[in-house]
């Protein structure tokens, strides 16, 4: 069985998709160390309601990074696939902690 291929415009849909959380999860990072009242003081700036969108969007970024790895690994340079397992890894890592952290506070009440 031959292995599935998607669509080039899937492809370049899911890399803008993924690229522009990455940007956005880095650039809330930085601003994280520069703002005022640190992580805190972003997260007021934003919006609680805005950041947990965004934080929800942490899973299909997370889905859509092991797909373009799967599909687009071996075309890839070594350094752009460096970025793309690293920013994969950021997204799995915060929704595992996100789902770990929820489990502790529902275990706590």
């Amino acid at each position: 069985m031959s292995e599935h291929k998607a669509s080039p415009f899937l492809l370049r849909l899911m890399s803008l998709f993924f690229w522009a959380m990455t940007l956005c999860a880095l650039a809330f990072w930085v601003a994280g160390t520069f703002w005022r009242g640190g992580l805190s003081g972003v997260i007021a700036s934003l919006g609680t309601g805005s950041v947990a969108i965004f934080a929800t969007f942490h899973i299909p970024a997370a889905v859509v990074g092991i797909l373009l790895w799967q599909w687009q690994r071996h075309g890839l340079t070594k350094a752009r696939r460096v970025f793309l397992e690293g920013a994969t890894l950021y997204f799995m890592g915060s929704v595992l902690l996100g789902i770990f952290l929820n489990y502790l506070l529902v275990s706590a009440l």
